[in-house]
């Protein structure tokens, strides 16, 4: 059960360090003033799959540390 927490706490604040890294960006520059609510769209999307593969990541690393303990 704690296991299934941790993942979850892990993939939401890999999710929310996507959204700050992204955030840094400036994609102003390259969007049209009429599709800006696409480019929201894109911007959860992109961040949620960069959060999903960075919390892969560090799970994946963490799992393999504590199975040569």
């Amino acid at each position: 059960m704690v296991y299934h927490i941790v993942n979850v706490v892990v993939y939401i604040i890999s999710i929310a360090l996507s959204m700050i890294g992204l955030s840094c960006f400036r994609f102003e520059n390259y969007i049209k003033p009429t599709k800006v609510k696409e480019f929201y769209i894109f911007f959860i999307v992109a961040s949620v799959a960069l959060g999903y593969l960075f919390a892969s990541f560090i799970l994946s690393f963490g799992t393999l540390s504590f199975s040569y303990n």
